[in-house]
Protein backbone atom coordinates (compact mmCIF):
# COMPACT_ATOMS: atom_id res chain seq x y z
CA UNK A 1 0.00 0.00 0.00
CA UNK A 2 1.44 3.36 -1.00
CA UNK A 3 1.31 6.61 0.95
CA UNK A 4 -1.55 7.84 -1.22
CA UNK A 5 -3.75 4.81 -0.60
CA UNK A 6 -3.56 4.64 3.20
CA UNK A 7 -7.05 5.56 4.37
CA UNK A 8 -5.72 7.64 7.25
CA UNK A 9 -3.82 9.90 4.81
CA UNK A 10 -7.04 10.68 2.89
CA UNK A 11 -9.03 13.59 4.41
CA UNK A 12 -12.43 12.26 3.36
CA UNK A 13 -11.83 9.01 5.24
CA UNK A 14 -12.11 10.76 8.59
CA UNK A 15 -15.67 11.79 7.77
CA UNK A 16 -16.71 8.12 7.97
CA UNK A 17 -16.54 8.34 11.75
CA UNK A 18 -19.55 10.66 11.65
CA UNK A 19 -20.28 13.56 14.01
CA UNK A 20 -20.07 12.58 17.67
CA UNK A 21 -22.28 14.22 20.27
CA UNK A 22 -19.86 14.38 23.19
CA UNK A 23 -19.95 17.42 25.46
CA UNK A 24 -16.57 16.79 27.08
CA UNK A 25 -14.30 14.75 24.80
CA UNK A 26 -11.97 12.47 26.73
CA UNK A 27 -10.50 9.12 25.69
CA UNK A 28 -6.86 8.08 25.81
CA UNK A 29 -5.65 11.29 24.12
CA UNK A 30 -6.86 13.58 26.95
CA UNK A 31 -4.02 12.83 29.35
CA UNK A 32 -1.45 13.31 26.58
CA UNK A 33 -3.10 16.63 25.66
CA UNK A 34 -2.81 17.74 29.29
CA UNK A 35 0.84 16.66 29.27
CA UNK A 36 1.48 18.72 26.13
CA UNK A 37 -0.21 21.80 27.57
CA UNK A 38 1.76 21.54 30.82
CA UNK A 39 5.06 21.03 28.99
CA UNK A 40 4.45 23.88 26.55
CA UNK A 41 2.64 26.71 28.36
CA UNK A 42 4.36 28.09 31.48
CA UNK A 43 2.33 28.22 34.68
CA UNK A 44 2.79 31.99 34.70
CA UNK A 45 0.72 32.21 31.49
CA UNK A 46 -2.35 30.35 32.79
CA UNK A 47 -4.41 33.50 33.37
CA UNK A 48 -3.02 35.58 30.53
CA UNK A 49 -4.75 36.37 27.24
CA UNK A 50 -2.85 33.88 25.11
CA UNK A 51 -3.84 32.72 21.63
CA UNK A 52 -3.76 28.99 20.93
CA UNK A 53 -3.99 27.25 17.55
CA UNK A 54 -5.07 23.59 17.50
CA UNK A 55 -4.29 21.96 14.13
CA UNK A 56 -5.88 18.62 13.26
CA UNK A 57 -8.00 19.15 16.36
CA UNK A 58 -10.30 16.18 15.77
CA UNK A 59 -13.29 16.28 18.10
CA UNK A 60 -11.54 18.86 20.26
CA UNK A 61 -10.02 16.94 23.16
CA UNK A 62 -7.26 19.52 23.67
CA UNK A 63 -9.30 22.59 22.71
CA UNK A 64 -12.23 21.89 25.03
CA UNK A 65 -9.96 21.14 27.98
CA UNK A 66 -7.74 24.16 27.30
CA UNK A 67 -10.74 26.48 27.00
CA UNK A 68 -11.64 25.81 30.62
CA UNK A 69 -8.13 25.61 32.10
CA UNK A 70 -6.89 28.70 30.25
CA UNK A 71 -10.13 30.63 30.61
CA UNK A 72 -8.71 33.94 29.32
CA UNK A 73 -7.27 32.35 26.20
CA UNK A 74 -8.51 32.53 22.62
CA UNK A 75 -8.47 29.15 20.87
CA UNK A 76 -8.79 28.55 17.14
CA UNK A 77 -9.26 24.87 16.25
CA UNK A 78 -8.96 23.48 12.73
CA UNK A 79 -9.51 20.12 11.10
CA UNK A 80 -9.91 19.09 7.48
CA UNK A 81 -12.78 16.75 8.40
CA UNK A 82 -16.26 18.28 8.46
CA UNK A 83 -17.55 15.68 10.91
CA UNK A 84 -14.69 16.37 13.34
CA UNK A 85 -15.50 20.09 13.35
CA UNK A 86 -19.23 19.34 13.68
CA UNK A 87 -18.41 17.24 16.75
CA UNK A 88 -16.27 20.00 18.22
CA UNK A 89 -18.95 22.62 17.57
CA UNK A 90 -21.41 20.43 19.46
CA UNK A 91 -19.07 20.60 22.48
CA UNK A 92 -18.56 24.34 22.06
CA UNK A 93 -22.29 25.05 21.93
CA UNK A 94 -23.22 22.56 24.64
CA UNK A 95 -20.63 23.93 27.06
CA UNK A 96 -21.28 27.55 26.01
CA UNK A 97 -17.58 28.05 25.35
CA UNK A 98 -16.95 31.66 24.36
CA UNK A 99 -13.23 31.36 23.75
CA UNK A 100 -13.14 28.59 21.11
CA UNK A 101 -13.74 28.91 17.38
CA UNK A 102 -13.65 25.81 15.18
CA UNK A 103 -13.34 25.79 11.41
CA UNK A 104 -12.82 23.25 8.63
CA UNK A 105 -9.36 23.95 7.27
CA UNK A 106 -6.44 22.10 5.70
CA UNK A 107 -3.61 22.19 8.23
CA UNK A 108 -1.12 22.19 5.36
CA UNK A 109 -2.54 25.44 3.97
CA UNK A 110 -3.93 27.93 6.48
CA UNK A 111 -3.42 31.02 4.32
CA UNK A 112 -6.57 32.74 5.61
CA UNK A 113 -4.96 33.00 9.05
CA UNK A 114 -2.72 35.99 9.68
CA UNK A 115 1.00 35.42 10.13
CA UNK A 116 2.45 35.79 13.63
CA UNK A 117 -0.92 35.77 15.37
CA UNK A 118 -0.63 32.86 17.85
CA UNK A 119 1.37 32.25 21.02
CA UNK A 120 1.13 28.45 20.99
CA UNK A 121 0.31 25.86 18.37
CA UNK A 122 -0.65 22.24 19.07
CA UNK A 123 -1.34 19.18 16.97
CA UNK A 124 -2.03 16.15 19.12
CA UNK A 125 -1.89 13.06 16.88
CA UNK A 126 -3.15 15.06 13.89
CA UNK A 127 0.03 16.03 12.03
CA UNK A 128 1.11 12.38 11.79
CA UNK A 129 -1.70 11.79 9.26
CA UNK A 130 -0.82 14.76 7.03
CA UNK A 131 0.63 13.73 3.65
CA UNK A 132 3.03 16.71 3.81
CA UNK A 133 4.04 17.18 7.45
CA UNK A 134 6.83 19.64 6.73
CA UNK A 135 4.49 21.96 4.82
CA UNK A 136 2.15 22.01 7.81
CA UNK A 137 4.98 22.60 10.29
CA UNK A 138 6.17 25.56 8.22
CA UNK A 139 2.62 26.93 8.30
CA UNK A 140 2.58 26.60 12.08
CA UNK A 141 5.90 28.43 12.24
CA UNK A 142 4.49 31.23 10.07
CA UNK A 143 1.47 31.62 12.32
CA UNK A 144 3.40 31.81 15.60
CA UNK A 145 4.55 35.18 16.92
CA UNK A 146 8.24 36.08 16.69
CA UNK A 147 10.38 37.04 19.69
CA UNK A 148 7.62 35.95 22.02
CA UNK A 149 8.79 32.56 23.33
CA UNK A 150 6.08 31.10 21.09
CA UNK A 151 6.09 27.31 20.85
CA UNK A 152 4.77 24.47 18.75
CA UNK A 153 3.81 21.19 20.45
CA UNK A 154 3.22 18.00 18.46
CA UNK A 155 1.99 14.60 19.65
CA UNK A 156 3.11 11.43 17.87
CA UNK A 157 2.64 7.76 18.76
CA UNK A 158 5.64 5.60 19.53
CA UNK A 159 5.99 2.24 17.81
CA UNK A 160 4.81 0.37 20.92
CA UNK A 161 1.65 2.45 21.43
CA UNK A 162 -1.17 -0.02 21.98
CA UNK A 163 -3.42 0.19 18.91
CA UNK A 164 -0.83 0.78 16.14
CA UNK A 165 1.40 -1.90 17.68
CA UNK A 166 -1.42 -4.46 18.06
CA UNK A 167 -2.73 -3.84 14.54
CA UNK A 168 0.73 -4.31 13.06
CA UNK A 169 1.46 -7.47 15.05
CA UNK A 170 -1.90 -8.91 14.00
CA UNK A 171 -1.05 -8.22 10.36
CA UNK A 172 2.33 -9.91 10.77
CA UNK A 173 0.77 -12.93 12.46
CA UNK A 174 -1.80 -13.35 9.69
CA UNK A 175 0.48 -12.75 6.71
CA UNK A 176 3.85 -13.89 7.99
CA UNK A 177 5.48 -10.69 6.77
CA UNK A 178 6.14 -7.16 7.95
CA UNK A 179 4.48 -4.04 6.56
CA UNK A 180 6.19 -2.86 3.38
CA UNK A 181 5.42 0.78 4.24
CA UNK A 182 5.25 2.46 7.63
CA UNK A 183 1.67 2.96 8.79
CA UNK A 184 0.66 6.64 9.07
CA UNK A 185 -0.07 6.38 12.81
CA UNK A 186 3.66 5.71 13.31
CA UNK A 187 4.98 8.15 10.72
CA UNK A 188 6.87 10.09 13.42
CA UNK A 189 7.85 7.25 15.73
CA UNK A 190 11.54 7.96 15.09
CA UNK A 191 12.79 10.50 17.63
CA UNK A 192 15.61 11.77 15.42
CA UNK A 193 13.34 12.20 12.39
CA UNK A 194 10.79 14.01 14.55
CA UNK A 195 13.42 16.47 15.83
CA UNK A 196 14.82 16.95 12.32
CA UNK A 197 11.43 17.84 10.82
CA UNK A 198 10.74 20.42 13.51
CA UNK A 199 14.16 21.98 12.89
CA UNK A 200 13.69 21.98 9.10
CA UNK A 201 10.48 23.95 9.64
CA UNK A 202 12.47 26.62 11.44
CA UNK A 203 11.96 25.72 15.10
CA UNK A 204 14.82 25.92 17.59
CA UNK A 205 15.59 24.48 21.01
CA UNK A 206 13.63 21.38 19.99
CA UNK A 207 12.96 18.82 22.69
CA UNK A 208 11.31 15.43 22.21
CA UNK A 209 9.64 14.13 25.37
CA UNK A 210 8.77 10.46 25.82
CA UNK A 211 5.54 9.92 27.76
CA UNK A 212 3.39 6.88 28.48
CA UNK A 213 0.07 6.17 30.15
CA UNK A 214 -1.61 2.82 30.91
CA UNK A 215 -5.24 2.45 29.90
CA UNK A 216 -7.67 -0.11 31.34
CA UNK A 217 -9.92 -1.71 28.72
CA UNK A 218 -12.77 -4.01 29.77
CA UNK A 219 -12.38 -7.43 28.18
CA UNK A 220 -15.69 -7.12 26.37
CA UNK A 221 -14.69 -3.75 24.84
CA UNK A 222 -11.56 -4.83 22.97
CA UNK A 223 -13.55 -5.30 19.77
CA UNK A 224 -14.61 -1.63 19.95
CA UNK A 225 -11.13 -0.75 18.73
CA UNK A 226 -11.77 -2.55 15.44
CA UNK A 227 -14.41 -0.38 13.80
CA UNK A 228 -13.86 0.09 10.07
CA UNK A 229 -15.05 3.71 10.39
CA UNK A 230 -11.67 4.42 11.98
CA UNK A 231 -9.25 5.01 9.07
CA UNK A 232 -6.33 3.70 11.15
CA UNK A 233 -8.11 0.33 11.41
CA UNK A 234 -9.43 0.48 7.85
CA UNK A 235 -5.84 0.71 6.61
CA UNK A 236 -5.24 -2.83 7.87
CA UNK A 237 -8.57 -4.21 6.65
CA UNK A 238 -7.63 -3.07 3.15
CA UNK A 239 -4.17 -4.59 3.48
CA UNK A 240 -5.48 -8.07 4.28
CA UNK A 241 -8.24 -8.19 1.65
CA UNK A 242 -11.14 -6.03 2.85
CA UNK A 243 -13.66 -8.88 2.49
CA UNK A 244 -15.86 -10.11 5.33
CA UNK A 245 -14.00 -13.39 5.85
CA UNK A 246 -10.58 -11.70 5.99
CA UNK A 247 -11.82 -8.94 8.29
CA UNK A 248 -13.40 -11.41 10.70
CA UNK A 249 -10.19 -13.43 10.78
CA UNK A 250 -8.23 -10.24 11.48
CA UNK A 251 -10.56 -9.34 14.36
CA UNK A 252 -10.32 -12.82 15.90
CA UNK A 253 -6.52 -12.75 15.67
CA UNK A 254 -6.35 -9.24 17.13
CA UNK A 255 -8.46 -10.16 20.16
CA UNK A 256 -6.42 -13.31 20.78
CA UNK A 257 -3.16 -11.39 20.45
CA UNK A 258 -4.27 -8.67 22.88
CA UNK A 259 -5.32 -11.32 25.39
CA UNK A 260 -1.88 -12.92 25.12
CA UNK A 261 0.08 -9.67 25.35
CA UNK A 262 -2.10 -8.08 28.04
CA UNK A 263 -3.82 -10.80 30.12
CA UNK A 264 -6.96 -9.52 31.79
CA UNK A 265 -6.62 -8.82 35.49
CA UNK A 266 -8.89 -9.89 38.35
CA UNK A 267 -11.17 -6.91 37.68
CA UNK A 268 -11.78 -7.96 34.08
CA UNK A 269 -9.55 -5.35 32.42
CA UNK A 270 -6.72 -5.48 29.93
CA UNK A 271 -4.18 -2.88 31.05
CA UNK A 272 -2.54 -1.69 27.84
CA UNK A 273 0.20 0.89 27.36
CA UNK A 274 -0.02 3.95 25.15
CA UNK A 275 3.37 5.64 24.61
CA UNK A 276 3.94 8.84 22.69
CA UNK A 277 6.47 11.51 21.85
CA UNK A 278 5.64 15.14 22.42
CA UNK A 279 7.91 17.33 20.32
CA UNK A 280 8.22 20.98 21.33
CA UNK A 281 10.05 23.71 19.45
CA UNK A 282 10.41 27.47 19.85
CA UNK A 283 10.08 30.22 17.27
CA UNK A 284 12.66 32.96 17.63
Amino acid sequence: MSLRTFSSYIPESWNKIGPLKILNPTGMTLQFSIDALNLTIPKSKENEKIKILDVGAGIGVLSVYASKYYSNSEIFATDISTCMIDSLNYSIEGNKLKNVVAKVMDGQNMEELQSESFDYCFSMFGLIYFPDRLKSLKEMNRLLKSNNQSKVSIGSWQSDAFLPMALEKTYEKLTGKKLATKQPALSLDDKDLFKSELEKAGFVNVQIHSIGHPINIPVERISDYLKSENPVVDDFFKLIGDDELSINKFKETFITLVSELFPNNENGFHTVQWNCFIGIGEKL
